[in-house]
């Protein structure tokens, strides 16, 4: 079995668990061979609440990736979102070592190793150091600080924590099914990875995925991850208040989805959708403005709690290219333009696309897409997963041996075991067997003619031993023998042979 290449992307959603297998291009692309979405259960605004099913559900993505691509897939990188997620920020600072000739590598060293003795409280860990700025001597903000003047160098860090215990059942669920997660990356660092263009990362942006359990906000300008935050909040919640509307739950995602829209006014007055109960006499017509007065009603809680989180992190008038929209939610109708209206900022709905081949691009054109590759990128920059290739077996061997083994069983009878008839070997070319006189001879023998029935002498009573001896097998010598010699060997041990047989009758 030979090992690929390849990189495993789990993201386990609150509804949904999406798995992608990729592989990095040579030039630096990531080529997503098989992407695949399985609805889950146990999950509740992005924890683990069932283990049993949130493996069963992980466990059907797996084994349809790898009936597809012929695989077997023992390692893959996680994401993990929730509000046991947060950001802290902390400062530090170190002194330069010769402020003389300014600030070099050695000092930005010094200061990222203090960075790290900084201990998480005991229930929650740190996964992610994003260094924020570098200030020398209090004065202006600068990126890099090396060749910089000063005595002292400081910098704002943001430490992206979670608690352990959702790391660890997510860890759990993949280890019942065999898979070693190699690495966890919070959802809100991964997704911008995936949807974000370099202007707008370097202008300022907000980056919303909105899922079914929660919503996640990501802050980026001058290139940097300034602010991370998850609203316990997502598109379940709508899926509620559609429920109170007596529509059955099996039939809100799909009314939603296909009529709804989360700006009131622009659903037509007049228009009625037909609902079937659980019987056809209770089939039920609801008007569209009601069904979207109630989409908007929620959809609105939503988007005023991430415009509270964009005026949190401090960053909310610098956002030149606004908020970016993505996630399975996202494809609301007309949830872009409530986020204009209540933000003030640009918005755009965004699929995943940066660092992607052409061929991925058409794979994965959804916005439920965005955080899985943004876990593959992510990954793949870490080094690939122990992914098995397994070796197929040709259709026609297959079928044929399964034919041979079905007819064999069927002109069997019960409980007799199948044989082979015997075939006589036909003795090889350029062969013989010499029969060697009991007396010793001085030279080797002459062939003799055959004899006769009355010319064999008489087989005696007590039976004589006989070495076995193998048929010689036909070759080419290599040097030249000395038959004399070795046939009169032969005679020797034969002779000797007969006279033990005597010896043995007296």
């Amino acid at each position: 079995m030979e090992r690929k290449n390849y990189t495993v992307a789990v993201d386990l959603g609150s509804s949904s668990v999406v798995l992608a297998v990729g592989e990095r291009t040579p030039e630096g692309l990531m080529d997503v061979a098989f992407v695949v979405t399985k609805p889950v259960e146990g999950v509740h605004a992005g924890r683990i609440e069932n283990i049993e099913l949130v493996s069963r559900a992980i466990r059907d993505a797996v084994s349809e990736v790898e009936q597809q691509l012929g695989i077997r897939i023992t390692e893959a990188y996680a994401g993990i979102s929730g509000d046991f997620v947060r950001c802290a920020r902390h400062t530090d600072h170190v002194f330069v070592y010769d402020p003389q000739n300014g600030v070099n590598q050695k000092d930005v060293d010094a200061l990222f190793d203090r960075m790290r003795n900084v201990q998480a409280p005991d229930d929650e860990t740190i996964m992610e150091r994003v260094p924020q700025n570098y200030m020398v001597d209090d004065n202006q903000e600068v990126r890099n600080p090396v060749g910089s003047f000063g005595k002292k160098l400081s910098s704002t860090f943001n430490f992206i924590l979670c608690q352990k215990t959702p790391m660890q059942r997510l860890d759990m669920a993949l280890k019942r099914l065999g898979i070693r997660m190699l690495g966890v990356v919070p959802d809100a660092m991964a997704i911008p990875e995936a949807v974000l263009l370099p202007d707008e990362k370097e202008e300022g942006v907000a980056v919303v995925d909105v899922g079914a359990g929660v919503t996640d906000v990501t802050v980026y300008y001058r290139n940097v991850v300034r602010y991370v935050a998850t609203i316990p909040m997502g598109a379940s919640a709508i899926n509620r208040d559609i429920r109170t509307m007596s529509v059955p739950e099996k039939h809100v995602e799909s009314l939603k989805q296909k009529y709804g829209s989360a700006v009131a006014e622009l659903a037509p007055e007049d228009k009625l959708i037909r609902v079937n109960g659980r019987m056809a006499r209770e089939a039920k017509d609801i008007l569209l403005r009601n069904l979207a007065t109630v989409i908007e009603a929620r959809a609105t809680d939503i988007v005023e709690f991430v415009q509270q989180e964009l005026k949190d992190s401090g960053y909310a008038d610098k956002l030149a290219y606004g908020i970016v929209l993505t996630g399975g939610s996202a494809k609301l109708k007309d949830l872009d333009e409530l986020f204009r209206r209540v933000t003030g900022l640009d918005v755009r709905v965004a699929v995943p696309e940066t660092g992607l081949t052409e061929s991925s691009k058409e794979k994965v054109a959804d916005p439920s897409c965005s955080t899985v590759v943004g876990i593959l990128l992510h990954g793949a920059e870490l080094g690939g997963c122990a992914v098995i290739e397994r070796p197929s077996v040709p259709a026609s061997t297959s079928t044929a041996a399964s034919t041979s083994a079905a007819a064999s069983t069927s002109t069997a009878a019960p409980g007799s075991e199948i044989r082979q008839p015997y075939t006589p070997t036909p003795p090889a070319a350029n062969t013989f067997r010499h029969v060697a006189p009991r007396t010793p001879q001085s030279e080797p023998p002459t062939p003799q003619q055959p004899r006769t029935a009355a010319e064999q002498p008489a087989t005696p009573e007590t039976p004589t031993p006989e070495e076995p001896r193998e048929e010689p097998h036909p070759e080419t010598p290599r040097r030249k023998r000395d038959w004399g010699s070795i046939f009169q060997k032969t005679f020797d041990k034969i002779n000797k042979s007969f006279s033990a047989a005597e010896d043995e009758e007296i």
